[in-house]
């Protein structure tokens, strides 16, 4: 496979084995299991992937679904794309060859993303951005001649007084613009992961016309996308989050901002209302940029006595530090711009250094923050609500993360539970949760393959998969579990039907026990666990110990009943799943809750009669923190992961304390 940068590289099969062996055992250790087997995915379905794509005024994102769980998939820096199209001639050297697009009507290459990006700051005629701004409006619209003023490439008026872009002497639509987008978009899945089809939905602000949604469709056609839905912003934030009842959902970005109220009663989409909507379609955080630009080409022109608004090199390096400034001081109480032979005037070069605090800042933009806390007033009496009804809020878009918008958002609509989700990955998250629910109401159940997945339960109540759904029957897979207490006594295996990442939330099926006969001296033993089911959708269950040579045991066959492999169940556990996707037990850092809760535990149980009884007691309480905050944010897990593995060096390096030895001397 063709790395980064051109290059290719032979990785030999002992080298992959080295680098996953590390893996296997940290799963290994965080569920005590071991699946192996000979079951068929159906090939239908792992050509075909699920995807979300939030394609924005400044940056775009790719969500996908694996295990029905939704991951934003990184580009080449970031978890996002700049909106940015350039062109570049077909010889024009570049190591960047890897994310180039044809653009055949031309016979050029267009660059997206970051390389035209960085291009801008060299040739800002030539880059475009903000084509979000454009597609589906015409050119003489107030909107696009006042973009006008402010951009540096070319909008020209197209065949049919649209509104088009012009680079290199070359006219483009928006829409071609949008599909290199969409086409770098699709790149950075194919990247990630290889499929013959991305059946995606995209979202876009709710102010968009029939018009322009027609246009985002036909761009990601173009770019070789199955577009099955183009969705509101709103629509797809919400499905991110797992809060039913009222919900308040703020949103902004560079472009507009957008504020409604959504009862969702329960988990199924199609009952989720709409009880108001408001907002504004041109005010972003754009605007915000454009008042702090304003502000820096004012102070340059007092403290040097020159103006440089004709200059389009210093506009575009001042708007970009205008951005930045904006987003530092989310963060920051001040901060300072600082470029050196920013540009030159009669008394020589002119060294730029300005600095401003958060509530200069808040004081420029007052006016903007004014209208959007007017608009969240009113939006209260337009659903005739009052913010004790209100059960969660749910914001998007970067522009939330600034104080100023938080406080107005706390003073309206109460100090109610936030979303944990991303700001800036929560309409994405929810546009691939959206297209994954639009695919599978629309799919059929076939007869031979099992539609949900077989399962026990491991550690803590998670479930784990032994036969995944859209498995071809009939299906056999072998797990492989320990069995830690000998002397007759028994291992009590769960069985459940569903998709959901804690067992409470599936089908129970039944329950195996294995027994060890061996004295608890011997140790503990394997049991090789065998599930089989066939085209009836009977379920057999074998067993036998790894260490003797001997047939296994038929412990328990099952019927699974047909009411619960009907269309209606099966959208019901896969809707469940996905929109409890926050619970799913597969991150990082609660695979690594797993690996230190079971480490701890063995520890504490293999050395309880070696330690101080107050050292026991704290690796308990340490046991039981961990495993409560599994469900808990990441920020919490990290502090609980890393007091157990505090814990763990504590137990196993404690020695007791020799008596000091008397000295020769005082002993004659």
């Amino acid at each position: 496979m063709p790395l980064r940068g051109g290059c290719r590289k032979e990785i030999s099969v002992q080298t992959l084995r080295c680098i996953k062996m590390p893996l296997q055992m940290l799963l290994a250790k965080a569920h005590l299991h071991v699946v192996r087997g000979c079951a068929t995915l159906s090939t239908i379905q792992t050509k075909v992937a699920t995807v979300g794509m939030d394609f924005g005024c400044k940056n775009s994102r790719v969500a996908i679904i694996e295990s029905l769980v939704p991951h934003v998939v990184a580009s080449e820096i970031e978890r996002y794309t700049p909106s940015y199209v350039t062109l570049t001639e077909l010889d024009s050297p570049t190591s960047h060859v890897w994310c180039m697009q044809h653009l055949d009507r031309v016979g050029k290459r267009v660059a997206t993303g970051q390389i035209a990006k960085f291009k801008m700051l060299r040739r800002p005629s030539d880059v475009v951005r903000d084509v979000k701004k454009l597609i589906g409006k015409q050119f003489d619209d107030p909107h696009v001649q006042e973009m006008r003023k402010r951009i540096h490439f070319s909008i020209i008026e197209g065949p049919s007084g649209e509104a088009w872009v012009e680079i290199h002497g070359v006219k483009f639509s928006p829409v071609e613009i949008s599909s290199a987008i969409f086409a770098k978009l699709k790149d950075t899945v194919l990247m990630y992961q290889f499929h013959h089809k991305l059946q995606v939905v995209v979202s876009v602000p709710p102010f968009f016309s029939e018009q322009q949604r027609e246009d985002i469709k036909l761009a990601g056609n173009t770019a070789g996308l199955d577009v099955l839905q183009v969705i509101d912003d709103p629509t797809a934030a919400v499905l991110s989050s797992t809060t039913n009842g009222i919900v308040v959902v703020f949103g902004m970005g560079a472009g507009s901002y957008s504020i409604s109220i959504h009862h969702m009663p329960n988990t199924n989409i199609k009952d989720m209302k709409v009880k108001a909507q408001s907002g504004d379609p041109c005010v972003g955080g754009d605007q915000f940029d454009n008042i702090l630009l304003d502000h820096f080409v004012s102070k340059i022109v007092e403290l040097h006595s020159v103006d440089i608004r004709g200059d389009k090199y210093a506009m575009t390096l001042l708007a970009e530090k205008a951005e930045q400034v904006k987003v530092d001081l989310s963060s920051q109480p001040k901060v300072t711009v600082s470029i050196p032979f920013f540009t030159g005037s009669a008394e020589g070069p002119v060294h730029l250094n300005i600095t401003i605090s958060r509530p200069e800042f808040e004081k420029l933009v007052e006016d903007l923050v004014g209208q959007i806390q007017h608009k969240c007033q009113q939006i209260l009496k337009d659903a005739n609500i009052t913010d004790s009804d209100i059960n969660g809020i749910v914001l998007y878009g970067g522009m939330t993360r600034m104080p100023k918008i938080r406080e107005i958002i706390y003073e309206v609509f109460g100090k109610h539970q936030i979303s944990k989700v991303n700001p800036e990955e929560a309409v994405v998250i929810g546009s691939a949760i959206h297209a994954a629910l639009f695919v599978e109401e629309h799919q059929e159940i076939r007869e031979d393959v099992i539609p949900l997945s077989i399962g026990i339960e491991s550690a803590n109540g998670t479930f784990t998969r032994v036969i995944p759904r859209h498995t071809t029957l009939p299906a056999r897979q072998t797990v492989t579990i320990p069995s830690w207490s000998g002397d007759g006594k028994c291992a009590h295996v769960r069985i459940f039907l569903g998709e959901h990442a804690m067992c409470g939330n599936n089908l129970p099926l039944g329950e195996v026990q294995l027994i060890n006969n061996r004295s608890s001296y011997n140790g503990s033993i394997n049991f090789e666990v065998t599930f089989e089911v066939n085209k009836n959708y009977v379920l057999k269950v074998c067993a036998r110990d790894e260490s003797v040579d001997q047939t296994s045991e038929v412990l328990k066959t099952l019927r699974i009943g047909n009411n619960v492999l009907c269309k209606h169940y099966v959208n019901k556990a896969v809707r469940d799943a996905l929109l409890k996707w926050a619970t799913k037990i597969n991150d990082p850092w609660r695979m690594l809750a797993q690996y230190a809760l079971n480490t701890l535990y063995d520890v504490s149980l293999s050395r309880r009669d070696k330690i101080p009884q107050d050292l026991y007691e704290d690796a308990v309480n340490v046991l039981t923190d961990l495993r409560e905050a599994l469900d808990t944010a990441d920020v919490v897990l990290k502090d609980k992961v890393l007091a157990a593995e505090s814990m763990v060096a504590a137990a196993l390096n404690w020695m007791p304390c020799e008596p000091p030895q008397s000295d020769s001397l005082d002993s004659e």
